[in-house]
C-alpha cells in the first residue's frame, strides 16, 4: 500500500531511559522508540533524519531534489517525510515480522481521514485506529509517534505498551551501546536470528551460510564530513571470521581492478576501505573525505 511504502522509503533513503538520567542507549535511540521495541527483534536499524538533513552531502545533492511519488504522497495526505521526520527505528525478528516507527510532528486528526481517502481500511483496536488490513498497517500512537508494518506486532505492541515486555533486548543493547553517537545510520544485528531470502543451495545461499556464522554485529556512517563508515561482526569461530574477511577484501580487490580509468574517486573509495580480522572479530573500516563523495554522488545526482 502506498502509505507503507513511503514509510519504509523513509527507513532507507536512504535508526532504556533518557540521557538525561545517564543511559548512553538513549544517545543513540529516542526513548519513546525505544521502549516499544519488540522483545524477539534481532535487527534494530536507525536513522537520524533530522542530523542527516544537517549533513554537507544532503544539503548539497538532496535538499532540493524534486521526488515524484513523494512530492505526490505529502499533497495527498499533508505528511512530508522529508520535513516532518525526525527519527526513523525498525525492528525486525530476522524473517517476516517488523515494525518502523517515527518519529516527528504528525496531526492524527487530520492525516487519518485522508489515509481513508486513499484506501486504507480503518480498523478499531483498543483505543487505537489501524489503516491497513489484517497483513500490514500504520497507526498513530500519538502527534509525535507513528508506526508501520505486520498488523500482529502492532496490536502486541498496543497490547504491552504499558508494560515491561517491550523494549531493546538484551542481547542488542551492548551493540547499540557500541555505536557512535554522531552517526546518522546505524544498524544491530543479532546474527542467530537472520536469515536472508536467499535460496538454499544457491551461490547466494552460501551467503546464508556466513550470515548465520556472525554471532552478532553493528555498523554505522557519519555524513557530517565526508562518508565514515565502520562495522564490526563478531564470528562463531576464527575460521568463519576469516571466510568473511577474505570475501570482503576480495570484492574490494575485484573493484578496484574493474574500475574505469576515468573514475579516479572510485579508487579512492576504494582505498579508504580498511579490512581486519582479529580472532573471531571482523571490522571494516571507511573514511572518504567530503570532496570524494562529492565526486561519487555527483555523477549519479544532478545537483539542484
Amino acid at each position: 500500500m502506498r502509505y507503507i511504502f513511503v514509510a519504509a522509503l523513509c527507513a532507507g533513503a536512504l535508526l532504556t531511559s533518557c540521557q538525561k538520567t545517564g543511559n548512553p542507549l538513549m544517545e543513540r535511540v529516542d526513548p519513546d522508540l525505544a521502549m516499544l521495541v519488540p522483545p524477539d527483534t534481532s535487527i534494530l536499524v536507525g536513522a537520524k533524519l533530522d542530523k542527516l538533513r544537517a549533513t554537507p552531502t544532503y544539503q548539497k545533492y538532496f535538499s532540493s531534489m524534486s521526488l515524484p511519488r513523494l512530492d505526490d504522497f505529502a499533497r495527498e495526505t499533508g505528511l512530508d517525510p522529508r520535513k516532518d521526520v525526525s527519527e526513523v527505528l525498525f525492528a525486525s525478528d530476522g524473517s517476516q515480522k517488523g515494525v518502523l516507527m517515527l518519529r516527528g510532528k504528525f496531526a492524527p486528526g487530520e492525516l487519518e481521514p485522508k489515509l481513508e481517502r486513499q484506501g486504507a481500511a480503518r480498523t478499531q483496536y483498543k483505543s487505537h485506529n489501524l489503516f491497513g488490513d489484517e497483513k500490514s498497517a500504520v497507526f498513530f500512537m500519538n502527534s509525535s509517534t507513528a508506526l508501520a508494518g505486520s498488523t500482529s506486532t502492532l496490536k502486541s505492541i498496543i497490547d504491552n505498551q504499558d508494560s515491561s515486555k517491550l523494549g531493546i533486548p538484551e542481547t542488542l543493547q551492548p551493540l547499540v551501546r557500541a555505536v557512535p553517537t554522531t552517526a546518522q545510520f546505524w544498524a544491530v544485528v543479532n546474527g542467530a536470528g537472520v536469515k536472508l531470502p536467499f535460496p538454499e543451495g544457491s551461490n547466494l545461499g552460501n551467503v546464508n551460510q556466513m550470515v548465520r556464522s556472525v554471532q552478532n554485529g553493528y555498523f554505522s556512517a557519519d555524513l557530517r564530513t565526508g562518508f565514515d563508515f565502520q562495522a564490526v561482526g563478531t564470528c562463531d569461530t576464527d575460521q568463519a571470521a576469516k571466510q568473511i574477511h577474505d570475501m570482503l577484501k576480495g570484492l574490494v580487490g575485484i573493484g578496484r581492478l574493474t574500475t574505469p580509468e576515468n573514475r579516479p574517486e572510485m579508487l579512492k573509495m576504494y582505498d579508504s576501505i580498511n579490512v581486519k580480522q582479529e580472532g573471531r572479530v571482523v571490522n571494516v573500516a571507511a573514511n572518504v573525505p567530503q570532496d570524494v563523495v562529492d565526486q561519487f554522488v555527483g555523477t549519479f545526482v544532478r545537483q539542484p
